[in-house]
């Protein structure tokens, strides 16, 4: 594009509709929602909307916050977009080639893909060193890390059984229940509200995050509650994730979105209210262990270093 040519305020946004595509999914969790994310950032540096470093930050700045605000308690969007921003601001300002930058703007998302892969390998291995022959396992729906732990521990031919809750409304966890069954776990599915006598009888309970804050994790609502009952029978909680997710509220705020009513009831009737969260935030003082790709951690070391 001839650095003259003015852009389009509709051609520079032409990411409006797949942002929005984001905002509605509910299906998937944020490793994929992320990972779209960081798709339509590189698609943006591709396309060469942009006549210098500044318009580029600019652009890029606008398409970052819209990814935000369409799942705000998704750290690594946050994390993931803002960190190619903070790449293309450092790059020695002596460099004026508008090619160059989008290269090195390229090799960074790149980077990141590859950086998020080995962690993903780190943190299955390690997390599945928690996992020893006779443990019953309960999880709450469908954390695809919680996921790639089982998988790395079946893979090691450890003999453990798990637990999944349904996770209404949506159901995910039927279908982790499924796929778990499949490749020879042991597992056992129940209702969201048989979680206190589920707990009795697993040795712990391993959840995700899509979140760190100062003061707690954010993941499938029930997280709380399963929390909660486990530290009422002394059944260690243990939460998987990733550096990237720690995301202070001081940094961004906590921003629930209602997810749709029909969901749980399809008519509407008058003076009936209903409240449909997907997500809620746990006291992180309920967790015992927290499992990202630098290692294992103490509640009170993970604490201390990181939040």
């Amino acid at each position: 594009m001839s650095s003259k040519t003015k852009i389009s305020k509709a051609e520079q946004e032409y990411w409006r509709p797949a942002v929005e595509q984001i905002r509605q999914d509910s299906e998937h969790g944020s490793l994929h929602l992320s990972n779209q994310a960081l798709a339509l950032v590189e698609e943006f540096i591709q396309r060469r909307l942009y006549r210098n470093r500044t318009e580029l930050i600019q652009a890029l700045s606008k398409l970052s916050n819209a990814l935000v605000r369409a799942k705000p308690l998704m750290a690594l969007i946050y994390t993931r977009t803002r960190r190619v921003l903070h790449f293309i601001q450092t790059i020695p300002k002596e460099e004026k080639d508008i090619e160059r930058i989008r290269t090195l703007a390229l090799e960074e998302v790149e980077r990141i893909r590859r950086e998020t892969e080995e962690h993903l390998k780190t943190v299955a291995r390690l997390g599945a060193r928690l996992i020893l022959d006779g443990h019953v396992v309960l999880t709450h729906s469908a954390s695809s890390m919680v996921e790639s732990v089982f998988q790395f521990a079946r893979k090691n031919r450890k003999k453990f059984k798990v637990i999944c809750t349904e996770s209404r409304p949506l159901g995910e966890g039927r279908e982790l229940a499924v796929r778990l069954a499949r490749i020879g776990i042991k597992t056992t599915l129940i209702p969201d509200a048989d979680i206190c006598r589920a707990l009795e009888t697993a040795h712990f309970a391993y959840l995700g995050t899509d979140r760190f804050t100062e003061n707690t994790f954010v993941n499938k609502t029930g997280s709380h509650a399963i929390s909660l009952v486990a530290k009422n029978l002394n059944k260690p909680v243990y939460v998987v994730g990733l550096s990237d997710k720690i995301l202070l509220k001081r940094t961004y705020p906590c921003r629930y979105l209602p997810a749709p009513a029909e969901e749980l009831i399809p008519q509407n009737i008058p003076n009936l209210a209903v409240q449909n969260l997907y997500f809620e935030e746990t006291p992180i003082e309920l967790v015992d262990k927290v499992i990202i790709e630098n290692g294992v951690f103490e509640l009170k070391e993970f604490c201390d270093r990181y939040l």
